[in-house]
């Protein structure tokens, strides 16, 4: 592996030597003596076969080859030192990346902040939303609030909370409260969950004609705010559906409900260091949160 990666020293000399024009002035840089930098700079160059400068009476001048070296060698420090940085300098630690599905976000997360910032006022929190679990290029993700069935095997998976299923709808729409009255609709529908019209009905009135949904949306909190505004009768979970059933802009139009098969799962990622005592923090005070 990195059968051509030339010894790091060499490659640092270069880029002090090449950033700075000078083997004294990157002498300096990097606690070295001029001659011990040319002779790092003339071992890469003999490894790479070609020259990287074009030695003047008193200036450096990058060959052809070694202008479009720099960039990459510069490129590779900088990436490394920022990194390393990120994980482990002194902001590091403190800085915790949460990604939270988009409705969770803002119809539970965000409202409760506030006691985890009061109880950890040192805490940088930085808040991500995603409408599904997809994983975001690039991202580093300290803790991963997913939707599903907890089968994931890209980190640790740990349960969250899990809601009954229920139909809401604004006030002037409810009416009974039997299957057959929820049939008549207009009902809103979640794209892509298990829990649909189609199982409410088929658990609690097998034999009911319904209709196909009005609207079909891929996020609760469209789904709530289409049935606050009368557009129909939402099949949501419970804990989405509280802040508007706590306002009154929303009722349960039936005692009915879907049992839970699914839920929400904390994920901490394999490759970030879940025991961090601020990532801890954060995960006991999200599972005490669910369990109050």
């Amino acid at each position: 592996m990195y059968k051509e990666l030339p010894p790091l020293p060499w490659l640092r000399a270069f880029d002090a030597s090449a950033r700075l024009g000078s083997f004294t002035l990157a002498a300096e840089e990097l606690g070295l003596t001029p001659s011990a930098v040319s002779y790092q700079v003339r071992g890469l160059e003999a490894q790479l076969g070609h020259k990287l400068f074009r030695r003047e009476r008193k200036a450096l001048i990058l060959t052809r080859l070694g202008q479009a070296y720099r960039p990459v060698v510069a490129k590779a420090f900088a990436d490394l030192d920022a990194t390393t940085s990120n994980l482990f300098g002194k902001g590091a630690e403190a800085e915790i990346t949460l990604r939270c599905v988009s409705s969770l976000n803002l119809l539970w997360l965000v409202p409760r902040l506030e006691h985890f910032k009061a109880a950890n006022p040192d805490s940088r929190l930085r808040v991500l939303s995603a409408s599904w679990a997809e994983l975001a290029e690039g991202e580093e993700i300290d803790v991963d609030i997913r939707y599903g069935d907890g089968n994931w095997s890209d980190g640790e998976v740990v349960p969250l909370m899990t809601h009954a299923v229920i139909p809401v709808c604004a006030p002037a729409l409810r009416s009974g409260g039997s299957p057959r009255s929820l049939a008549r609709g207009p009902l809103i529908e979640l794209a892509g969950v298990v829990d649909t019209w189609r199982h409410f009905f088929a658990l609690h009135e097998p034999d009911c004609d319904i209709q196909e949904p009005a609207y079909k949306v891929d996020q609760s909190l469209i789904a709530l705010e289409l049935a606050s505004r009368g557009q129909g009768i939402a099949l949501v979970a419970e804990v989405f559906a509280q802040p508007y059933l706590q306002s009154g802009k929303l009722v349960q139009a039936s005692a009915l409900t879907l049992p839970p098969r699914q839920g929400h799962f904390l994920v901490l990622p394999s490759e970030r260091n879940r025991f961090r005592p601020e990532v801890t923090a954060l995960v006991d005070w999200l599972r005490n949160e669910a369990q109050t």
